[in-house]
């Protein structure tokens, strides 16, 4: 029998909901589309380079990205406005074809950068195209790839209203062209730049056609905002799941849940010693005196009851469940500042739109109650079941309007966030006695202190330093650099910036609260490894290493992850480390 512990509910999102690995495990499709035009060439002054190379080093970005993460997704890369040409039609030259990302396509980018940063691009420019030609070939791409892909998009970067020689006759054949592919899917994104002559950006002399109804966003030549945008479109939102949204009686609606965020691990993949290959790793349940594997059906899940332990089988515990179909069910509006605290959040939260696949209209009911709720400052509280036969759960929706930055970038999207809320067993009221009472000065100190300390934080603008570096190392090794670009460690405290606005205030703090003239012990501070490095390696060179304590010794091994044994004595600390020293 199994170790006696009673069957819950995982708490990770991905497991929670039932139809969530579908659609993570869905592979996109983007062909990035830049234009070789003239004026794509000339360098701006703004950037101190031409916006061709920009873009190709936005594009580059993305193949970096997907090639470290591992990502199934499909990109592909066409030139428009190119000498060379590509099924005989003129001006366009499929660069990368539309596979998965490979370091032969980062060093072909690399070299169309450098090309492209002598005014010389490869493959030419500035040659007339027909736009209803180079959707064809981005259409004939999508159709000839050997798996199926889910979102599909066509991404378009140029600095031109509409492109150089455009007829009438064509610009109907690319409306119509473009009209076909969204029948098929298939999604357009203009990515609008500064035109060099510094005229605005007009969508409406071609681009506004080809892709009707979509808010474009303002020009920008910063590389930054450039990859950022191209980045946001390219990466598509993988929803976990759909489901029904009962708002009463038998009317109900349809939802789409999304994951605002999630765990991120440096990728690492078991190998095996001796033939370098992928192994996996399997457990299996095994009984105590016949050591026989157990079989599923075999397999009893049990729990404690006094002295006694009560067993119960996979259909039992099945049984015991709570048969409520999945979905989202409405109990009632309570005013916002009531119905949530901050301390009451039990779990990550989730991110609700509406969906249109399961009942038709839910937009308008959704958006409607969105606008409610935020007018009359309510928050609807709901049962949520995330899948057939799951205990579910209670939790508040916190409605959110939508919100765009200045360049008409999206920066939040109007919906709710299904937050999920304790029952009254997982609340647990802390009662402490406060021994030592601050007097009055001690307190206003303190405050002063903390007010000092204040400072603007966004922790969704700081990267994972340590991840970042894997990364940086992983594509120097795959591209075959020479250096590893270093990562700038955000995370750590700006001491100097500290010491200079609180220096004398934490003085004063220290002196009143813990006396004149404290030291801190020895035994509480943190050793200081740069310095037993810097010692060892220096009595190393002299050649007083022998000298040394086993302490220091034994700081210098830690520092700098030597790995020797606990019960190593001197000698052996000593020849160790001249060996790793050289």
């Amino acid at each position: 029998m199994a170790e006696y512990s009673f069957a819950g509910e995982d708490s990770d999102l991905e497991e929670e909901f039932e139809d969530s690995k579908q659609f993570i495990s869905s592979i996109n499709g983007t062909i990035f589309v830049i234009d070789c035009s003239d004026d794509m060439i000339v360098k701006d002054e703004s950037i101190e380079a031409s916006q061709l190379t920009l873009t190709t080093e936005a594009v580059k970005n993305i193949y970096c990205n997907k090639l470290i993460s591992g990502s199934a997704d499909y990109l592909g890369v066409v030139l428009c406005g190119t000498k060379t040409v590509t099924s005989n039609y003129s001006g366009v030259h499929i660069l990368i074809p539309l596979d998965q990302a490979d370091k032969k396509d980062v060093m072909e980018l690399d070299s169309f950068m450098e090309s492209c940063k002598n005014r010389e691009p490869l493959h030419g420019h500035g040659a007339v195209y027909k736009p209803h030609e180079l959707l064809w070939i981005c259409s004939s791409m999508f159709t000839s790839s050997p798996k199926k892909l889910g979102n599909r998009q066509v991404m378009i970067l140029t600095n031109l209203p509409e492109p150089n020689g455009l007829e009438k006759e064509g610009k109907k054949l690319a409306v119509t062209k473009a009209r076909d592919m969204s029948e098929l899917g298939i999604t357009i994104d203009i990515l609008p730049l500064h035109p060099i002559n510094g005229e605005d950006f007009d969508m409406k002399r071609f681009y506004s056609s080809l892709v009707p109804g979509k808010e474009m966003v303002k020009p920008t030549t910063d590389l930054e905002t450039l990859s950022t945008r191209v980045h946001r479109r390219e990466t598509k939102l993988r929803r976990l799941a759909n489901l029904p949204f009962v708002v009463g009686g038998e009317f109900t609606i349809g939802i789409e849940c999304y994951s605002m965020y999630g765990g991120s691990k440096i990728p690492y993949q078991n190998m095996c010693s001796k033939t370098s290959r992928p192994v996996t790793c399997q457990t299996n349940l095994v009984t105590e005196d016949t050591r026989t594997v157990l079989l599923p059906h075999e397999q009893y899940q049990g729990a404690q009851f006094g002295a006694e332990k009560i067993t119960f089988s996979h259909a039992e515990v099945e049984a015991i469940k709570l048969q409520t179909e999945k979905g989202v069910y409405l109990i009632g509006f309570k005013p916002t500042d009531t119905a949530f605290k901050l301390h009451h959040v039990a779990g990550k939260s989730t991110f609700v739109r509406p969906s249109e696949s399961l009942y038709k209209g839910s937009s308008n009911f959704f958006l409607a109650l969105l606008e409610s709720c935020l007018s009359r400052d309510v928050v609807p509280l709901v049962h949520c079941v995330p899948r057939a036969g799951s205990v579910g759960y209670l939790a508040v929706l916190l409605p959110q309007q939508e919100m765009r930055d200045e360049n008409n970038e999206q920066v939040k999207a109007a919906g709710f966030h299904m937050v999920r809320l304790p029952f009254a067993e997982d609340i647990r009221p802390l009662e402490y006695d406060a021994t030592i009472k601050p007097s009055k000065h001690e307190t206003e100190i303190a405050r002063k202190l903390v007010k000092k300390l204040k400072a603007h934080f966004n922790s969704s603008l700081i990267g994972n330093p340590d991840e970042q570096q894997f990364q940086k190392t992983v594509e120097a090794i795959a591209l075959e650099k020479d250096n590893i670009e270093e990562v700038e460690d955000l995370t750590k405290p700006d001491k100097e910036r500290i010491d200079k606005r609180t220096s004398q205030i934490a003085t004063e703090f220290k002196d009143s609260v813990l006396g004149k003239g404290y030291e801190i012990p020895k035994d509480c501070q943190k050793p200081d490894y740069k310095k037993a490095i810097k010692k060892i390696q220096d009595m190393n060179l002299e050649g007083r290493l022998s000298k040394a304590t086993v302490a220091d010794l034994r700081l210098f091994a830690k520092g700098t992850r030597l790995k020797v044994s606990s019960t190593a004595n001197k000698g052996q600390l000593v020849e160790a480390i001249k060996s790793f020293l050289g």
